[in-house]
């Protein structure tokens, strides 16, 4: 009997960013201070379900500068936020380089969450009953408007 399960990695790199000059383009080069080398994290397999039949859920949409909630939906097993960096669907426009998101977790985000990067996502899992509906996730963003894609089961 098959089940469905989840695989989740975690890991971060700090670098330096060398801007372009004259016939150098612009690069990345790894920091040799000890403290921030090997930032690895951890990795985890877990089961969603115990069969193979999954329905997983979306509430894609663009987010603007009011704080709301992310929608109406029991999470079961986990949520996978991203920030496209784009201002609508169609992924043409791009939002500016320094914009964000904001996530509040169990509430607005002044009880407490995260931002996001243009270009940056989240999976979260094993989520309290404070924080396992859409309705308990607030969202903005920094600018007029920003699409996020939201998968969750």
């Amino acid at each position: 009997m098959a089940t469905t399960r989840m695989r989740v990695n975690s890991n971060a790199q700090v670098f330096h960013r060398v801007a372009a000059s004259n016939d150098m383009a612009v690069h990345d080069v790894g920091t040799t201070d000890s403290r921030v080398s090997g930032l690895s994290g951890s990795g985890a397999s877990f089961e969603l379900e115990s069969d193979t039949d999954v329905t997983y859920s979306t509430s894609h949409q663009v987010v603007d500068d009011s704080e709301g909630t992310i929608g109406s939906g029991a999470i079961a097993d986990f949520i996978h936020i991203k920030n496209t960096g784009f201002t609508s669907s169609d992924k043409t426009t791009a939002v500016a380089d320094d914009s964000y998101i904001t996530i509040g977790v169990g509430g607005t985000f002044t009880n407490g969450g995260f931002s996001l990067s243009a270009g940056e996502a989240i999976c979260l899992h094993g989520l309290g009953t404070s924080s396992n509906n859409l309705s308990e996730l607030y969202i903005d963003s920094s600018v007029a408007a920003t699409y996020v894609e939201i998968v969750y089961l």
